[in-house]
């Protein structure tokens, strides 16, 4: 994946994230809290996947 294609995803899912955190902020039925909590973690898995498959890329390239 092109550095810029990951760039431009990492920022969608730090919209995302600040969206559903806006929401959260929101009068919201339970079953609207927890889809919102689920996408919450779903994106915030997603941002773990780029920042660990950075970290393994640093140290395939060498790099400490």
């Amino acid at each position: 994946m092109t550095f810029f294609r990951e760039t431009n995803q990492q920022y969608a899912h730090g919209q995302n994230l600040a969206r559903y955190g806006r929401l959260l902020d929101t009068h919201l039925t339970a079953e609207e809290r927890r889809f919102v909590e689920r996408r919450v973690a779903d994106e915030q898995a997603a941002l773990r996947r780029f920042s660990g498959s950075a970290a393994r890329e640093d140290i395939s390239n060498g790099a400490s």
